[in-house]
């Protein structure tokens, strides 16, 4: 193969995988950052909804 084809493959990977790697990157900055947060309230680290309407029911 010549040097012109392995710089395109070069280009469509890069073109490919960076946005995935984006966005997997920030799921588990985003994972850790709630974990984190959890941990320091004293809270278990799955999210959960304790709001509550004006009737006081679970929203």
């Amino acid at each position: 193969m010549e040097r012109k084809d392995w710089t395109r493959i070069g280009v469509a990977a890069v073109v490919v995988l960076v946005p995935g790697g984006f966005a997997l990157g920030a799921v588990l900055a985003a994972r850790r950052y709630r974990a984190a947060r959890a941990s320091k309230v004293g809270e278990e680290s799955d999210y959960r909804d304790d709001r509550e309407d004006d009737r006081g029911e679970r929203v």
